[in-house]
């Protein structure tokens, strides 16, 4: 599993925020060809208009040798 720190904006009340939030992924986010799939799911949890500005990860998954 990989936990990232995913910024974004959205809208709320006609005005734009900022939030960040912890967000787990079984698969890497490796670019911006990865951030659609995820707009779509910041939506489908009620996030209007959002608008991903910056994602660094916090953990990667372990190495199979790690894991042992």
């Amino acid at each position: 599993m990989y936990r990232y720190l995913l910024t974004f904006t959205h809208t709320t009340n006609g005005s734009t925020e900022m939030t960040g939030i912890d967000f787990p992924t079984a698969r890497p986010i490796s670019s911006a060809k990865d951030l659609p799939a995820i707009t779509l799911l910041l939506r489908s949890q009620g996030y209007t208009e959002p608008f991903i500005i910056a994602f660094s990860l916090f953990t990667p998954a372990p190495t199979s040798q790690a894991a042992s």
